[in-house]
């Protein structure tokens, strides 16, 4: 496990600072899961995890837009904590609270070649920092190192702390994994009687029938409905409830958990009436939810696709996937017991095909989409974009794609050294300079 955890310190000290991110992430992530795996016992829901933890670090070899690729390494980093923990809340922070165990990881007296094992560590501890500084220092003796990657003198400070944090997230996840969080008892807390649970789902039932029957006009009114509606445009249209519906929809999903966690089902009588409001509140919600996506798209239609616009979609059908997640628990108390893992799976399998879908891309292609159908193109927007875009900007005509890709073509001009190597950056560089 220590020799995992110090392996992946140092290839991130070495080749991530100072550097665009490239391959040397999912090496990185690679070594830390494996101080989890050393430790622990193999369960199909931990590879699972581990197995989407590893692919969404992966994306940095794949995807040049860093803010998705920042999604995906924080969802990295949550599903490894998790299959080293175990699946609950405390297990997101159990990495960093076992730091304190750390004193268990060292050798034992009576083990064989204990003193060499110390020198070692002692010696990386003494040497590292000198060799960083005489790299920095002097280009002949980097050059006499065998071409070891030449760090200035403001990255080595950066490089150490660097060390150090993926040392210390190394260990945390080993440690984690061989002290993983053990659930208690459950506290029963007091639970809803009859009387505070169906009303008020009567009531909120109630209310989202009054508000789904006046928006299915607007729902398949279409554009003419919009239009006629007074006052509005399109972006007023959108903006003034699209946040306000996708709230609702998160509610609703807190509101299905809490009922399920508190109501006191006492006859068979109780649970058909609690099945029966919860899923008639599910089925609204989601037609509240389609209002919501039809909203956005209608704002789409008329202003373009944005990496704002595209993720607030993405989050809408995540929301539905949770709000139907939560209906299967209402329906079935199978899939009630597991619903925290199926959700905490969906979610990671779903960011996943997110960013293979590769997000500027598809911001990209839509805007061109749009502007053959109504000859508006933002190329100010488009020039903006990740590498990943490139091969839909690269199929523009002359005066537009030498507009658009200015900016990518400066970005991807110098090659990225071994640990940044990224193939969407390599084709992007292939396409603009055959």
């Amino acid at each position: 496990m220590r020799g995992f955890a110090l392996a992946a310190a140092f290839v991130a000290a070495v080749f991530l600072p100072g550097e665009r991110l490239g391959i040397a992430v999912p090496v990185v992530a690679g070594l830390l899961l494996a101080t989890a795996a050393a430790t622990i016992r193999a369960s199909a829901l931990r590879l699972v995890l581990a197995g989407l933890a590893l692919a969404l670090a992966a994306q940095a070899a794949l995807l040049d837009a860093t803010w998705v690729l920042a999604l995906d390494l924080i969802a990295a980093w949550v599903l490894a904590s998790l299959a080293a923990s175990g699946v609950a809340i405390e297990a997101l922070i159990a990495p960093v609270r076992r730091l304190r165990k750390v004193g268990a990881l060292a050798p034992r007296p009576s083990e064989r070649h204990v003193p060499a094992i110390r020198g070692l560590a002692a010696g990386a501890v003494v040497v590292v920092p000198f060799l960083l500084l005489f790299l920095s220092a002097d280009a002949a003796f980097a050059g006499f190192a065998g071409g070891l990657p030449l760090p200035s003198r403001a990255s080595v400070p950066w490089r150490l702390t660097l060390l150090v944090l993926v040392l210390a997230a190394g260990l945390g996840l080993g440690l984690a994994a061989r002290y993983p969080v053990r659930k208690g008892d459950p506290r029963p807390g007091r639970r809803f009687s009859f009387a505070e649970w169906w009303i008020p789902l009567v009531l909120l039932d109630a209310l989202f029938l009054a508000f789904v029957a006046v928006q299915l006009a607007v729902l398949f009114g279409g554009h003419d409905q919009v239009l006629k509606t007074e006052g509005l445009t399109y972006a007023e249209y959108a903006r003034s409830g699209f946040w306000q519906l996708l709230a609702s929809t998160a509610l609703t999903c807190v509101v299905v958990g809490v009922v399920l966690a508190r109501a006191d089902l006492r006859n068979r009588r109780d649970s058909i009436v609690l099945r029966t409001l919860l899923g008639l509140l599910g089925a609204l919600a989601l037609v509240v939810l389609v209002s919501a996506l039809h909203r956005l798209r209608l704002y789409e239609e008329a202003f373009g696709l944005t990496r704002l616009r595209l993720l607030v979609e993405a989050t809408a059908w995540w929301l539905g996937a949770m709000l139907v997640l939560a209906m299967g628990a209402v329906a079935t108390h199978g899939v009630r017991t597991r619903v925290g893992k199926l959700a905490v799976v969906a979610t990671a399998a779903g960011l996943l095909a997110f960013s293979l879908d590769s997000p500027d891309r598809r911001v990209a292609e839509r805007n061109v989409e749009r502007w053959r159908q109504t000859g508006m193109l933002d190329i100010g927007y488009l020039s903006g974009l990740s590498a990943d875009a490139t091969p839909v900007l690269a199929e523009l005509p002359e005066r537009e794609r030498e507009l658009a890709i200015e900016r990518i073509r400066e970005r991807v001009s110098e090659g990225d050294p071994w640990g940044s190597a990224n193939r969407s950056r390599a084709r992007a560089r292939a396409l603009l300079d055959p």
